[in-house]
């Protein structure tokens, strides 16, 4: 039965409290100067960091608060915060869910059909991916969106042109801060922002990687519906304290694609009746003895290693 899509403000408002608590404590130890207090605080900001990462997941689907114009005035505070354009994150979202289940037409997969026949590629991948170095987070950013020469290939103009507004707003505001604040960015703030794309990067691999998705090889062919992607889709478990509150449901991801209209705060509502698996220490484990370009570029079918 199709779950009620009901979104409520109190409880995306109360939702914020965490993120806000990690700031304010983060902010209360970088005051301490000690190294450790410095080490402590660098770390919480970080996960502030990847928090307003999964905000900007929320509301880009139009649907954390009640109305749309308040999801978008959010969805550009978190897409300011995360280094991610609330429009083109929008858009290229969007595509997303609707071509999940074909490889080479999700545009945030294409890339993944062929792995690369250089030996210095495949050993760049296979070490960053042992080192936990988020090249492919980076990639994943600055590929599909802020990327405007991808994106003219998946919009009508009008919306492109919107989308250049978009990221030159973005690097203005990006300038302004760097130019006026280089010591605040350079000592608190950049540390904190690359430490967060490593676990950014863990919870997106989690997600559509090594699985077994279709290719269309040219082929004219039709979305797949959402109730049937979540075959193509991988949702990890941990304490549900932590899932709730911090990752904000973002870890439940199959439950996500079948009904993407949910505001992350119901998600776990949801029982879609399947195995509630893997763990996030097992797949990290499993994913982490495997080779980086097998993990990333080849599926459970070619490999065998399923999660």
């Amino acid at each position: 039965m199709k779950p009620k899509l009901n979104s409520n403000n109190l409880k995306a408002l109360s939702y914020l409290a965490g993120p806000l608590i990690l700031l304010a404590s983060a902010a209360f130890l970088y005051t301490l100067n000690g190294r450790i207090s410095y080490l402590l605080g660098t770390i919480l900001l970080s996960v502030f960091f990847t928090q307003t990462f999964i905000l900007l997941h929320e509301c880009g689907h139009l649907n954390y608060f009640e109305n749309k114009a308040t999801n978008k005035i959010f969805g550009h505070v978190f897409g300011l915060l995360s280094g991610i354009p609330f429009y083109t994150w929008r858009h290229m979202h969007n595509l997303h869910h609707r071509w999940t289940g074909w490889r080479d037409l999700d545009p945030t997969t294409e890339k993944t059909v062929k792995p690369g026949e250089s030996k210095i590629t495949q050993l760049i991948v296979n070490t960053c991916w042992w080192l936990f170095i988020p090249i492919f987070y980076l990639s994943y950013l600055f590929s599909n969106y802020w990327n405007l020469w991808k994106i003219k290939r998946f919009v009508p103009p009008h919306v492109l042109n919107l989308a250049i507004i978009n990221v030159s707003l973005y690097l203005s505001f990006y300038f302004f801060v760097v130019y006026f604040f280089p010591a605040f960015v350079l000592y608190y703030l950049l540390p904190a922002f690359v430490l967060s794309f490593v676990w950014k990067e863990l919870l997106i691999m989690t997600q559509h990687t090594h699985i077994e998705i279709p290719v269309s090889e040219g082929a004219d062919v039709r979305p797949i519906p959402f109730t049937e992607q979540v075959k193509y889709t991988r949702s990890f478990y941990t304490f549900p304290f932590f899932a709730r509150y911090f990752l904000l449901n973002f870890n439940l991801h199959e439950v996500h694609h079948a009904y993407p209209g949910l505001p992350a705060y119901r998600l776990d509502k949801i029982d879609l009746d399947i195995p509630r698996k893997p763990k996030f220490s097992e797949w990290l484990i499993k994913a982490k003895s495997m080779k980086g370009e097998d993990y990333i570029f080849r599926t459970s079918k070619r490999t065998g290693i399923k999660f």
